[in-house]
């Protein structure tokens, strides 16, 4: 009876450490986490060091928190695990990633395709569509970063009362920041806004990075909050947007 328990156990736990699988086929992975590096590898004409000559090549790599693997194509093979992937930036994404390095991270992919040439340098490479932290709520408890996260919460459904709620009482009433300026402009979005990290700057001072879509305007926008504490509260005292939107 012991053994078979045994057993039993052996094979829950391999169960559990199996690698996850993507079809590249269908366009799998769509979304992947982990610890975003900036390596530089050797290029042409050797591939093997940049010191007698070889070009660099700087490359960002997602260093997965376990193993994956890939079927779906002649180069994949659900028998070869890796933990590394290189990220390729579009436009609007490449200056996010330089600030994101070193830092645990969620990227949405497009266009995955498993490494072939000495110019790939991981073996599975795939496009940043968007990059934000990874969020772990217990990094924020008793910070004002809580504070922040309801406020964009409520602003993704246009909910102005809602997030007013977290603005200093002054600007309740009036300006940018009131209850019926916020109800106008996001909850009248053919995209509502996405919360998609916080970042501090401080011990009061935070970067929020965003999304939604206004008409024709597509905006991928980030914004530092100042905060301020009162009667034992956080606050938010003013927002400035650093990227137009």
């Amino acid at each position: 009876m012991i053994r078979v328990a045994f057993l039993i156990f052996l094979l829950l736990s391999a169960h559990s450490e199996a690698k996850a699988c993507f079809d590249l086929s269908q366009k799998q992975p769509e979304r992947l986490s982990g610890m975003l590096t900036y390596r530089i590898f050797a290029g042409p004409p050797n591939f093997e060091d940049v010191a007698t000559g070889d070009a660099p090549e700087p490359a960002y790599i997602l260093l997965l928190d376990s193993p994956i693997c890939l079927t779906g194509d002649e180069l994949a093979s659900a028998d070869r695990s890796f933990s590394t992937v290189q990220l390729l930036p579009i436009v609007g994404t490449g200056g996010l990633m330089k600030a994101l390095v070193g830092k645990r991270v969620e990227a949405e992919l497009s266009e995955p395709f498993a490494g072939v040439t000495g110019h790939h340098h991981a073996p599975l490479l795939a496009t940043v569509v968007r990059i934000y932290t990874d969020h772990d709520p217990t990094r924020e408890f008793g910070t004002p970063a809580t504070t922040i996260r309801a406020f964009y919460y409520a602003l993704g459904q246009g909910s102005g009362d809602e997030a007013s709620k977290y603005v200093v009482p002054e600007k309740r009433r009036s300006g940018p920041l009131s209850a019926s300026a916020t109800t106008a402009f996001y909850g009248s979005l053919d995209e509502p806004l996405r919360l998609l990290g916080i970042e501090p700057r401080g011990e009061s001072s935070f970067v929020a990075h965003y999304t939604f879509k206004r008409g024709a305007r597509s905006c991928d926008g980030r914004s530092v909050v100042q905060t301020v504490k009162r009667d034992g509260r956080n606050l938010i005292s003013s927002i400035r947007a650093l990227d137009g939107c």
